[in-house]
């Protein structure tokens, strides 16, 4: 039996509502009907149309959900999204995302995302998530340029930020952890691998590391903070190899 079915092949390649309606499936209780529920949404298929459902009943009677589940096995592997929503809106307001990967976020914000990430991850409390997407999400300026990350301000965006759906906050933890895989890969002796199971740290510890590396190459602590993370990260990357106990 010929089956032919599209479907995204990737973390990347799904649509921004697959992402949000999969962080939701996959941030709940497990069930018997889970696998079918992320078939569906692969495919694009509403509860409406009855059509569809018909065909798809079908093909799972003849073929199984193990078997399609093959075709698309990456969503239970390593998770590799790191493509953010584009565009969060509140009110009156368009916050934008980091760039794909996080390129352009600076070692500040970057370390206040992994605290928060880890707060997360360790708890599971939405306010975490919430906070989480106040540091990732900016508004632009006339030109176009993503705004600074202020501190101060976090409180109060935070609590802005609560009133949005919970699936965009849940898509924006799959995507974060996502960067982080990515960076992984790109500064391995920053990031060693380990064996041994680990539990979550209360902090990542960026925040007393970019005060340690302040005054030198990147400048004062307030220089050295807006300094790109790749950057920083790579800097920090060859300090390690020449001194390894740095």
């Amino acid at each position: 039996m010929t089956i032919n079915i599209n479907i995204p092949t990737n973390w990347n390649d799904l649509t921004e509502r697959q992402l949000k309606k999969l962080a939701s499936v996959f941030h709940s209780q497990k069930n018997k009907i889970q696998d079918i529920l992320v078939l569906f949404i692969l495919l694009n298929i509403r509860w409406w149309q009855f059509k569809k459902i018909f065909n798809i009943s079908k093909i799972l009677r003849n073929v199984g959900i193990s078997e399609l589940k093959k075709h698309y096995v990456f969503l239970y592997e390593k998770q590799e999204r790191t493509k953010f929503i584009s565009i969060i809106k509140i009110k009156n307001k368009q916050l934008f995302a980091p760039n794909e990967r996080i390129t352009n976020l600076n070692v500040d914000e970057f370390a206040h995302a992994e605290d928060l990430y880890l707060g997360w991850h360790k708890t599971k409390d939405i306010e975490y998530l919430q906070y989480l997407a106040a540091v990732l999400y900016r508004e632009k300026d006339k030109k176009g340029k993503r705004l600074l990350f202020d501190k101060t301000e976090l409180e109060e965006r935070a609590k802005a930020l609560s009133k949005i759906n919970k699936p965009i906050l849940l898509a924006t933890a799959i995507t974060y952890q996502g960067c982080r895989e990515y960076l992984y890969t790109q500064f391995p002796v920053v990031f060693p691998k380990t064996t041994k199971k680990q539990k979550t740290p209360n902090s990542s510890g960026f925040g007393k590391l970019i005060l340690h590396l302040s005054g030198a190459k990147f400048g004062s602590h307030n220089e050295t903070k807006t300094t790109n993370v790749y950057t920083f990260l790579s800097e920090f990357e060859e300090q390690l190899k020449k001194e390894p106990n740095a």
